[in-house]
């Protein structure tokens, strides 16, 4: 049922489009009251529905290509083949015989339509949704960072666009948490305590911070608490090893 709430969101948001494009006026008048460059910008019916179509079109493609829209169940960590996701997009640009070729030309003509119409209604939470998704899908981070930045504000700081705007960031930034990625974490565990990527970027905030022991018990309780067959409990129980071995470090090397 996922793909139908998509479905319905995207055409709630090109009704939202439709409406709020300029309108093209009939009376032979409207030239007289506006000047060249404004009465240019108006659009007609069939460019009006053009537009608000769009995200209903890229929702059903992005859906088809990259799976449910829903929050990354991967943490950074277990992404290694996404660490250089540019050069990898990159290469299958160019390289015809990859079976995402052809999907991947087919996002990259959709994100320049959404691209035009968010230039027209920059306010369409949904179309930068779609925009940071899709640059993400095709390797493009820094644009997915800067499109989930803008549907993290429009959105109200939602706690779900929170923790997927701080995954990218992280990504962005070779796993490194930031002060604007720390604020991201802290919010969406704040307003989802149990949300399970959530409390795993809180155990490598602290991790980084050298708070190996808390580290360790974020670790520990969400290694319980997931299934075993989960990609995150595999991250979970990594980490769990390598704090314990530093903190064994940390113990032996402390004076007696």
């Amino acid at each position: 049922m996922i793909w139908l709430g998509l479905v319905i969101l995207a055409a709630f948001g090109g009704l939202a489009i439709y409406a709020s494009l300029p309108r093209q006026r009939d009376n032979s008048d409207s030239s007289d009251r506006m000047g060249g460059p404004d009465r240019n910008r108006l659009l007609g019916p069939a460019a009006r529905i053009g537009f608000s179509t769009l995200p209903v079109i890229a929702a059903a493609v992005l859906y088809a290509a990259i799976g449910m829209p829903e929050i990354p169940s991967r943490p950074y960590a277990e992404r290694a083949g996404e660490r250089n996701l540019a050069a990898a997009a990159a290469a299958a640009a160019t390289d015809v015989t990859d079976p995402d070729f052809q999907t991947d030309q087919q996002i990259r003509r959709l994100l320049s339509q959404i691209v035009l119409s968010l230039e027209a209604n920059p306010r369409n939470l949904q179309g930068w949704i779609v925009l940071a998704r899709g640059s993400l899908r095709l390797g493009d981070v820094e644009r997915a960072v800067a499109a989930f930045a803008r549907a993290y504000s429009l959105s109200g700081h939602n706690p779900f666009l929170a923790i997927e705007y701080a995954d990218t960031r992280i990504t962005a930034q070779q796993g490194q948490i930031d002060k604007v990625s720390r604020d991201l974490i802290l919010h969406a565990l704040g307003q989802m305590p149990n949300h399970q990527l959530s409390r795993y970027y809180y155990g490598m905030m602290l991790k980084q911070q050298e708070k190996y022991q808390q580290a360790l018990n974020v670790f520990t309780d969400l290694y319980r608490d997931i299934p075993k067959d989960d990609p995150l409990s595999g991250a979970a129980e990594a980490e769990i090893q390598l704090l314990n071995a530093e903190i064994a470090d940390a113990t032996e090397a402390e004076p007696n």
